[in-house]
């Protein structure tokens, strides 16, 4: 009789085991965040479970800083298993104050690594570029103000042995940016655009308009960007902007090199 219970009680231990991890507190996925991102994106005060939660997030210079801002409203969070048996993960990220439309993406996990895909169209985002101070230097020196606009198209993130390839493309703009470097307002409004293409992803900077003109080109070669560009004044403006630029890096003649 023993033996032909044991299939109903291991059932019964799976069951309960399930039902455990399906109402496991959103506090995991806080957890999980903050260990992913060096301590730099906290989810403070996550509420539900793993699978739909919400929480405010906070910028933060890390473990050993003292800088941290959190962005306007709240994040919440659905991950999707019902097509879980073909390996993969449905997220659904939505923040309205930052974005009108809720980010989609698939998470495909694998040995030694994990996939996400941009789903859907181009998404879109904004958000006030004082919050950057959170993340400690050098955002905390600079004290930028303005508007920062995100927008992705086709992202993907492939991580495999310790390198993280990129594809598809990211634009942020800093528009009407301004510092507390210079008295100089506005400094100008900027565009950075990263275009993957899976082993190396190509970043380029350039000037919309302002009295301070920024431009450059790098590569994320899967583990660490190189970038080298200038900044230079406006003509008529290199008194008023002469301290910021010589923080920004060494003068080569009429601009500066700044470089990672």
């Amino acid at each position: 009789m023993t033996s032909r219970r044991w299939p109903y009680a291991v059932a019964v231990l799976l069951g309960c085991a399930w039902a455990l991890l399906a109402h496991a507190p959103a506090a995991w996925v806080a957890t999980a965040v903050a260990g992913a991102s060096g301590g730099h994106v906290l989810l403070s005060n996550a509420q539900g479970s793993w699978r739909d939660g919400r929480a405010l997030v906070v910028l933060s210079a890390g473990p050993q800083g003292r800088d941290a801002s959190a962005l306007p409203g709240q994040l919440s969070w659905n991950i999707g298993l019902r097509r879980l048996w073909a390996g993969t993960i449905e997220l659904r990220l939505n923040w309205p104050p930052l974005a009108a439309d809720p980010l989609r993406a698939r998470l495909e996990p694998r040995f030694g690594g994990w996939d996400l895909v941009q789903q859907g169209g181009p998404w879109m985002a904004a958000f006030p570029a004082v919050l950057l101070e959170g993340l400690g230097t050098p955002w905390n020196t600079l004290a930028p103000r303005g508007m920062v606009h995100v927008r992705l198209q086709d992202l993907s993130l492939r991580m495999a042995a310790g390198r993280l390839d990129l594809g598809g493309s990211l634009r942020a703009e800093a528009m009407d940016m301004s510092s507390r470097l210079s008295t100089l307002a506005p400094l100008g409004s900027y565009r950075v655009d990263v275009e993957g293409r899976g082993a190396s992803a190509n970043v380029r900077l350039s000037t919309l308009s302002g009295a301070l003109i920024l431009a450059g080109d790098g590569v994320w070669n899967g583990q660490r960007m190189q970038f080298s560009g200038t900044a230079r004044a406006a003509p008529g403006r290199e008194q008023s902007l002469a301290t910021l630029l010589g923080l920004l890096g060494p003068r080569q003649g009429d601009h500066v090199r700044i470089g990672l």
